[in-house]
């Protein structure tokens, strides 16, 4: 594959070949250097023919900023075509609002970009929106922000910019006077620091999706106006004019998450500006922006004639449907999955076969995964990456929250400091359901140090508030709760319980019920020592919510430093939460307890223009909160060792004995091996949940089956770092479902190269998929009478396919080809009628065809 490599030595080259190349092509007319049609000798005197000088050729270009880069095959290289491994993270909300990042979300008028300069124009004038734009952009990235950016060791920065950056838009195809003045700024504070500079149109005029952070939400209308096309090519190109010899802007990122179109148009649009921006800069790396579908609609960048082209996905293992964002759910995407050909070994093979470089131009491996496991994910992230020659650019570098503070990792790099009081810890069941954990390792806020700030000893109140909501049901228990001076002395009184001594209850709407002794151990927290508190309550047409619990009077030093510790269990709430609060109001009946702002919210609807200054001020001067294990990580000399996983462990088995299931494995041979996790389900190869934790041997009695069920089991080896894979699935016990009844996909006795994965179908659970031509599932089934039955399969499906046979002790008695449904979640149900036979039965779903998702089968009997 042709690259271009950016040199001066090249770029004279080319000039003098292509002036050659001229003279040839118009010799017989009109001579070359000097030379006539005719063949005469030159002229020689300078009146008729003067010499061509040096001062007269066109000027070399000068490159400035650092070595500009190119592509080399899967690589980015720089001028002397050494490979750069690009490093780095964005500038989210910066020339681009998103209010999440900044504590605004809650405001319910002006929630993106548009609204808040439609918003601020009709209040105050448009000069007036431009002035407080620039204060924002003053203060959201300053000076301190480019010295923390480099101490993380990173090279690249993505700088998102939204369209009217740079075009007036009272204008069109008009710079605006001020255009290049935070760009410029981006540009020349990477360069002093190191960095490179990925130019980013995240928000084109006209918006390319309905996500707010398009610019303007549920516009998307970038695809069907042709006009707002044009205006982007026009943008690129001045943008180009300006940068292409700037060798710090690494490439120009086209258009981020074009999602508001099929894959197909994405490909057609972007290629069409792809060539206009390259009349307008030969050399600068262009990168084509994935579908969320893919890159496979652009074809290798020698089917468009495409010179120094990348390509961008972003990936987010964990999060926005993508699995949970566990240990687990990154493993299996790092190390490529148990079968060692998916995960980024997809991605490796497609970018070899495009023989170009791949930018993850978005991704975060910190947040919710724990604070320390966080940053050595990260880390072994970008290390993974990096191994790739993957460019990568973690998702964000700065976000600021209303309670600040890292807790269990924010998603940004740096945050604000805690206000000190307010909100102290935090776990709901939409980060993390069914959790059992520490208090310092809540799953949203970990209970941190506290240092109350008001001057002298002061009286505050410890406040424990259990909630649920929205069709939800509250379950949760508490124990051992203690806060502790840094003289270990307990403030708290009772927070071993037991009884109701020294805690008064409380509630905002309907209270909660509140057992203080509660002795049935499956329901303690692991860890709990007695006794424990437990909440609950569930919600219905009558009582929409629960929300309240108990509090204590406590004293408090200024500036002393306390420490929260306890433990606390989720038992299978739904829409719960679970939250701790130091404040300094006596909690009153009927009002809410809400945290404590660090960072103020401000109404850009109703404040006064003075109120939204002074936030805007305070994004430059609040103090940061730097997450210090993802620092440390990504900081260390050494390479991450997470993620060298032990070998899965072979000879399971399982017998089932009077005293339970007694199941055996082989020993691994990697000696730091240090145990064994066992996992139980109900479902094959799905719902595993962790059962025993650890085992030091070789066998593990589970002592808990009851007769008559079906129970799954996996093992796995357990090092310092890592959770090997599974080993095969054994069963004991038989699963035997009856008909009439519904089949769950899930629930099959035996199969063979099928899939499972969270459904989106009313009801939940899991549904099957990801089959190819001769996969099958087998179903034991006991048909209650002979008859007529109907039968409804519910499936689902993008396109269409050829679909299965269903069939009954090896006999085909139904094929069922897969209706177009719109999406792989999107649910639709078939139905037939048949006949079946009484007794026990196997009943085998064998695909004829790839491309379909099935969730159930019911058998309703007719006759």
């Amino acid at each position: 594959m042709f690259t271009n490599i950016i040199t001066k030595s090249n770029i004279k080259s080319f000039r003098v070949a292509l002036t050659l190349l001229t003279c040839f092509c118009v010799l017989a007319i009109s001579g070359c250097f000097g030379v006539s049609s005719d063949n005469e000798l030159p002229k020689t005197t300078n009146e008729t023919n003067p010499p061509v000088t040096e001062t007269e050729q066109e000027p070399e270009p000068e490159y400035v900023g650092l070595s500009p880069l190119h592509t080399d095959g899967i690589k980015w290289v720089n001028a002397d075509n050494e490979a750069v491994i690009l490093k780095g993270t964005n500038l989210g909300n910066w020339l681009l609002h998103e209010f999440w990042m900044m504590n605004q979300s809650s405001n319910t008028v002006a929630t993106d970009q548009c609204r808040l300069e439609a918003t601020l124009d009709e209040r105050f004038g448009f000069e007036e929106r431009e002035r407080l734009l620039d204060m924002f952009r003053d203060n959201w990235i300053a000076e301190r922000d480019w010295d923390v950016m480099q101490s993380f060791g990173l090279n690249v920065i993505r700088l998102p910019f939204v369209w009217n950056v740079i075009e007036d838009e009272h204008n069109p195809k008009t710079l605006r006077a001020d255009a290049w003045q935070y760009i410029d700024y981006a540009i020349e504070q990477a360069e002093a620091h190191g960095m490179y500079v990925i130019l980013d149109l995240h928000g084109a005029v006209g918006s390319q999706g309905w996500p707010d952070h398009s610019g303007c939400a549920d516009k998307n209308l970038y695809w069907s106006t042709p006009e707002y096309q044009e205006r982007t090519t026009w943008l690129w190109q001045q943008i180009a004019e300006r940068y292409k010899y700037n060798g710090t802007v690494a490439g120009y990122g086209l258009l981020n998450e074009p999602w508001g179109t099929d894959a197909a148009n994405l490909a057609s649009v972007m290629l069409d500006l792809y060539a206009e921006l390259r009349e307008a800069d030969e050399n600068k790396i262009i990168i084509l922006p994935g579908h969320h579908s893919g890159i496979d609609e652009y074809g290798h960048p020698d089917s468009f004639n495409g010179t120094n082209v990348a390509y961008e996905m972003h990936f987010y293992p964990g999060i926005f449907g993508w699995g949970d964002p566990t240990y687990e759910t990154h493993r299996d995407w790092l190390t490529c999955g148990e079968a060692g050909n998916e995960g980024i070994c997809q991605w490796q093979a497609k970018m070899a076969n495009l023989e170009s470089p791949l930018l993850v131009g978005e991704f975060q491996p910190w947040a919710s995964t724990g604070y320390e496991f966080g940053g050595e994910n990260t880390r072994a992230t970008y290390d993974k990456f990096g191994a790739l020659n993957w460019a990568a650019t973690n998702w964000s570098y700065k976000v600021l929250t209303g309670g600040g503070g890292q807790g269990n990792g924010t998603w940004g790099m740096v945050t604000n400091k805690k206000s000190g009081l307010g909100l102290v810890a935090k776990a709901s069941t939409w980060a993390c359901p069914g959790w059992d954990s520490e208090l310092s390792t809540a799953c949203e806020i970990g209970a941190d140090t506290i240092t109350p700030q008001a001057e002298g000893t002061q009286t505050y109140y410890f406040v424990v508030k259990f909630g649920a909501c929205c069709d939800g049901n509250l379950d949760i228990s508490l124990d051992k709760l203690s806060l502790v001076d840094e003289d270990n002395n307990e403030v708290l009184l009772n927070g071993n319980f037991g009884s109701d001594s020294n805690w008064t209850q409380w509630s905002a709407s309907a209270a909660p019920a509140i057992n203080f002794n509660e002795t049935d151990v499956a329901l303690a927290p692991t860890n709990a020592d007695g006794p424990v508190l437990r909440m609950t309550g569930t919600t219905d047409a009558t009582v929409t919510e629960f929300n309240g619990g108990v509090y204590q009077a406590i004293t408090l030093e200024s500036g002393k430093n306390y420490t929260l510790s306890g433990v606390f269990k989720d038992n299978a709430s739904a829409n719960a939460w679970g939250e701790f609060y130091i404040v300094a109001t006596m909690p009153e009946n009927g009002v809410d307890i809400l945290e404590e702002a660090a960072l103020p919210s401000v109404d850009f609807v109703n404040a006064p223009i003075e109120e939204i200054e002074a936030v805007f001020q305070l994004y430059g001067s609040i103090s940061y909160e730097i997450h210090q294990p993802l620092f440390n990580a990504m900081t260390a000399e050494a390479p991450s060792n997470l993620y060298t996983l032990p070998a899965k462990p072979t000879g399971f088995t399982a017998q089932m004995a009077d005293s339970g299931a007694m199941l055996s494995w082989n020993a691994n041979l990697e000696t730091d091996v240090t145990g064994y996790h066992v996992y139980r389900s109900v479902n094959n190869n799905s719902s595993y949940q962790l059962f025993a934790e650890n085992v030091a041997g070789l066998s593990y009695l589970d002592d808990t089956v009851i007769d008559n069920n079906l129970y799954f089991y996996k093992v796995s080896a357990v090092d310092a770092e890592d959770i090997s894979y599974g080993s095969d699935e054994i069963s004991v016990g038989e699963l035997v479902q009856a008909i009439p009844g519904t089949v769950e996909a899930e629930n099959w006795t035996t199969m063979n190269g099928f899939e499972v994965e969270a459904t989106a179908d009313a009801g939940g659970g899991k549904n099957t998929g990801f089959a190819h031509l001769g996969d099958w599932l087998e179903y034991a089934v006991n048909i209650e009478s002979a008859g007529d039955y109907l039968v409804e399969y519910r499936l689902a499906t993008e396109s269409g396919s050829t679909g299965f046979t269903l069939k009954l002790n090896d006999e085909v008695i139904d094929t069922v080809a897969v209706e177009a449904t719109g999406g792989w979640q999107t649910w639709a149900t078939q139905s037939t009628t048949i006949s079946l036979p009484a007794g026990e039965h196997i009943l085998r779903i064998e695909a004829l065809g790839e491309q379909w998702n099935l969730n159930w089968i019911r058998f309703s009997k007719t006759q």
